[in-house]
């Protein structure tokens, strides 16, 4: 089953990198691929992931999804059957960031990326202004997945790897601003994804120009095509 979604999603990887990965990883349940569009479950995540050529193959695999839940969708055509189908509380877009390099980046000893513990649950849920459930941060803790940037054994920010495997949760102290931090939290993160051979890759808000400037500068491709989430 792996050949046919791919054979559909590798014309457009930096597009598509967000539905590669879980396929490659073993972590997506394919519900439909063919030659007009793919549709996946991210058993991880739970997120329904689609993608589809024409705006009539996406309203027939739309009619099939539950009406609530995770979703990210890859065509702007697809906006409105999505507010007319599916029930969601958030919605959001992004730019898509892949590494498609294979060489370590170089990173500073001035900074070690270490994974974070209970202990820190607090201060993550106190400087994260981003809305995520509490039990979701709680899991990324529990498998590893969340990790803190320690300068002197100070704490500077955090940076982790999303259940679907994207990079995420990024974020400096703001008393930390301003000092290339996050920069390096990048890299570091980066070379904790090529040293699991997972293709690196984030999700960037349109209007977060800031990222979008530190995922370029590291040798990230920024797709010009949009991705959208939805949830409730």
């Amino acid at each position: 089953m792996m050949d046919a979604p791919l054979d559909y999603l590798s014309q457009s990887p930096l597009k598509h990198m967000d539905m590669i990965v879980p396929i490659e990883r073993g972590t997506a349940h394919i519900l439909y691929a063919a030659k007009d569009g793919v549709c996946l479950k991210e058993m991880k995540s739970g997120a329904y992931m689609m993608s589809v050529v024409s705006h009539e193959a996406g309203k027939k695999l739309i009619e099939t999804l539950p009406k609530s839940g995770l979703f990210t969708f890859h065509q702007d055509f697809m906006k409105k059957d999505f507010e007319v189908n599916i029930k969601y509380e958030t919605f959001i877009e992004n730019y898509q960031a892949v590494y498609f390099g294979k060489e370590l980046l170089s990173t500073s000893d001035n900074m070690s990326l270490k994974p974070l513990n209970d202990s820190h649950f607090g201060i993550i849920v106190k400087n994260y202004d981003v809305n995520v459930d509490e039990d979701y941060l709680s899991k990324l803790i529990e498998e590893g997945n969340l990790f803190g940037g320690f300068v002197d054994s100070r704490l500077i920010g955090f940076v982790g790897i999303h259940a679907e495997g994207s990079i995420g949760l990024l974020k400096v102290f703001d008393e930390y601003l301003g000092k290339g931090y996050g920069t390096m939290l990048v890299r570091h993160i980066t070379n904790h994804q090529l040293s699991l051979s997972d293709t690196p890759f984030a999700q960037v808000g349109i209007n977060n120009e800031a990222s979008l400037a530190v995922f370029r500068k590291l040798g990230y491709s920024i797709s010009d095509e949009r991705v959208y989430w939805a949830w409730s």
